[in-house]
């Protein structure tokens, strides 16, 4: 195998700069999807070297990852570099027909580093110094920890820069895994700092954080800590801009030294992503990158958990814009780190492979390539487990590297989607930095429900930021992105007008970029393509305190209290005809719909206002109001889902309530109907998801029963077995066809 060194850009090339960036399979050389995974010899004996590289010819590795952990190897004393046994490890891979996708070893600074400098190690929050014997024991802004990364890749680059069998660069590991943030001295120098380029003064940043509040006004930025241990709540535009800041200083470290691989090699850049970690703005990070690549663990015992592999690689695909990407890391069995850890069943490890490259995967690597003797990772699984050839898992890693090897007609082929979910990392900042209404999770709930939903009716969904050029999608849903956006809402303005289906979930619109509240009512710019306004937010507390049945009888003041607000649920009433024939066609009776927790109070707008010049909208019409049910009962009539018409065929609909999922289903059954949207393969049994990469259809049977399709025409690529017009899946089982219909 050998590297398109001559094709490889020396950064990342701009969206608007016309040139086309070349695919993973381009960068690589490959002719097959990429499949090996982490490789650290340095753990292992000369025999045991031997043995894998028997191993990985009979398992079909073509690339494995080298050096992610390999610092105090490589740099044993500071300053004093030992490289030659790395240098020999890559070209006997390199004979043996395996590429490497080589570390700058930086992830985990070796022990010299933190004795001989302890202002390197991280602080908590509460002012502790963490201590050696883990990972990632580094402070994001220590001096000497960006001197001696930048120095080892500078050593590393110089030496393998040019090594035929190195055909990418592999930057730290997981950043943020475990040292998101670090509250030290360096670190609130490094803050004003970023402060001061931020703002320039400190009575801009007095007047973007509100800091008359409580006495907080500043007289310069000497002043200014990180938030830190402190007695109460904090500032929520300070804790917004520190999330800022910290996701700025692991971003640094990452580009200062892409920017000293690309000095020496010609060579594509990656750093392992991890789905959608709260703490880092892969938006920003992806513009620095070559090749995105994903670390992704969904877990076995979870029955979402192919929608957790769909998710992932739907994200992967948007920060790649659009084009393929890579698996760095899965588990072929169990990890080890859950409180307590299910294997994959059998068949899943090929199914869930399959459906990382059905959602855009040019490549399925995994941690690790021999399971560990010793260590914190004793006991997550590897491609080669404890057992070695023997048992299950040692078959399937054969079974799928065969399978990956015939899909060679797939790399490079992009997933088509009409739909699109809009993601915002600043925007969950700065609603979980934010004291109420509510406390919200870190992931992202909303977006994943209304993706998921999008993803079980079969219905092909890309992920976008607020800054994506929405032309091309005839849906578009935007799920709790709680900064008001005017770009985007203009953005919106002109999807609708060209006739697509815009869908806007609250908490949207609730805070400028500095959390403060908009006002004048909620939805902000949105509020004129939309035509309603949020006046106030509604939440359900859900129980609160005991039931004491025995008070009831004597508490006579308290046992006449209506509690709405302590459920956890509320009913909806479709009042918009469209929208009860979809719930009768749902099942006999018609589901109800229902909320949960969040609602809020609308009021609609009278005037109807423009898109954009010569096109106006219609007036509002109420799809569905509060019925009062449960938690309900003093929204009783008012607008829960709401929908505005642009004068054609596009529209603007709200929810003012987070649906369950058989709501949203219900409702989006509805607007994909208006929007003209059909699933990749309509009417799938339960189980079976379909996606498409161009001409090549993946059906992907998540199941525990066979389940069979009819209309496949075309050949398997997996198989060789022509398909004409009617398949059987087996239990967790896949088919790949090679067909330019779908029949």
């Amino acid at each position: 195998m050998t590297s398109s060194v001559s094709s490889v850009p020396t950064s990342r090339p701009a969206l608007d700069g016309g040139l086309r960036r070349p695919a993973p399979h381009e960068l690589l050389g490959l002719t097959s999807p990429a499949y090996g995974g982490d490789y650290n010899p340095e753990q292992w004996d000369e025999a045991t070297f031997a043995e894998d590289l028997e191993l990985m010819a009979e398992a079909g590795v073509n690339l494995v990852s080298l050096g992610i952990f390999s610092w105090a190897r490589l740099e044993p004393r500071e300053g004093s570099y030992e490289l030659d046994w790395l240098v020999e490890i890559v070209g006997r891979l390199h004979d043996a027909g395996i590429a490497v996708d080589l570390a700058t070893a930086t992830a985990s600074p070796p022990a010299w580093m933190a004795t001989d400098h302890p202002e390197s190690l991280p602080m908590s929050a509460d002012g502790v110094r963490l201590g050696l014997g883990s990972r990632q024991q580094y402070c994001p802004s220590s001096t000497v920890y960006r001197e001696r990364s930048a120095a080892l890749a500078e050593v590393l680059a110089e030496r393998l820069g040019d090594h035929p069998g190195v055909v990418m660069w592999h930057i730290g590991n997981e950043y943020g895994c475990h040292t998101a943030e670090c509250f030290c001295p360096a670190c609130a120098r490094a803050f004003r700092a970023w402060l001061t380029d931020r703002y320039g003064d400190v009575e801009r940043l007095n007047a973007a954080w509100g800091t008359d509040f409580w006495s907080q006004r500043y007289t310069s930025l000497e002043q200014v800590c990180p938030p830190a241990a402190m007695p109460t709540f904090h500032n929520p535009a300070q804790l917004l801009d520190w999330r800022r800041f910290s996701d700025h200083q692991l971003r640094s470290l990452m580009e200062a030294e892409a920017r000293i691989l690309r000095a020496h090699s010609s060579l594509p850049v990656t750093t392992n992503f991890m789905g959608d970690f709260p703490a880092t703005d892969y938006w920003r990070w992806a513009e620095s990158l070559d090749i995105i690549s994903d670390d992704s663990y969904p877990d076995p015992a979870d029955a979402a958990a192919a929608h957790e592999v769909a998710w992932a690689g739907d994200l992967m695909r948007g920060l790649a814009d659009g084009r393929p990407w890579i698996l760095m890391e899965q588990a072929p069995g169990a990890v080890q780190w859950r409180r307590r850890n299910s294997p994959k069943r059998p068949g899943q490890f090929l199914l869930w492979s399959l459906a990382r490259v059905a959602h855009g995967a040019d490549g399925v690597l995994q941690f690790q390539w021999r399971q560990s003797r010793q260590g914190a990772e004793t006991f997550h699984s590897g491609m080669v487990p404890h057992a070695g050839r023997a048992g299950r898992t040692w078959d399937e890693v054969v079974a799928t590297g065969r399978a990956l090897k015939r899909l060679g007609p797939v790399l490079g082929e992009p997933v088509r989607a009409e739909a699109a979910v809009v993601l915002d990392w600043d925007s969950q900042w700065a609603l979980s930095s934010t004291i109420g209404p509510v406390e919200p999770g870190e992931r992202f709930e909303a977006a994943r429900a209304w993706h998921r939903s999008l993803w079980e009716a079969g219905i092909a969904t890309d992920i976008v930021p607020v800054r994506a050029d929405l032309a091309g999608y005839r849906l578009i849903v935007v799920p709790e992105v709680f900064i008001d956006y005017p770009e985007l809402a203009r953005n919106l303005e002109g999807a609708a007008a060209a006739g697509a289906q815009v869908v806007v979930a609250g908490p949207t619109g609730v805070v400028d970029t500095d959390a403060g509240a908009v006002l004048g009512g909620y939805l902000g710019s949105l509020r004129p393509l939309l035509g309603v306004r949020v006046t106030d937010h509604a939440a359900l507390s859900g129980p609160v305190g005991q039931d004491d049945s025995r008070g009831a009888l004597v508490n006579r003041v308290s046992r006449a209290v209506g509690t709405p607000a302590a459920e956890t649920w509320m009913g909806l009433e479709a009042v918009g005809e469209p929208l009860r024939r979809v719930l009768d066609q749902m099942g006999t009776p018609a589901p109800d719909l229902r909320a949960g927790g969040w609602a809020e109070e609308v009021r609609i707008d009278e005037a109807p206002g423009g898109v954009e010049a010569g096109q106006g909208q219609e007036p509002v019409e109420v799809v569905a109001v509060f019925d009062g049910r449960s938690g309900g009962a003093d929204l009783a009539g008012r607008p829960a889902i709401t929908r505005r018409p642009v004068r054609g065929p596009g529209a603007a609909w709200y929810v003012a309530a987070d649906l369950d999922a058989v709501g949203r289903a219900a409702l989006l059954r509805l607007v994909c109907a208006h929007a003209r949207i059909r699933p990749v393969v309509a009417d799938l049994p339960d189980g079976v998801e379909a996606q498409r990469r161009e001409e090549i259809l993946f059906l992907l049977n998540h199941g525990d029963r066979a389940a069979e399709v009819a209309g496949i025409v075309g050949t398997d690529l997996i198989s060789g077995e022509v398909c004409t017009g009617h398949v059987v899946l087996a239990p967790r089982s896949a088919l790949v066809v090679r067909s330019r219909k779908l029949g």
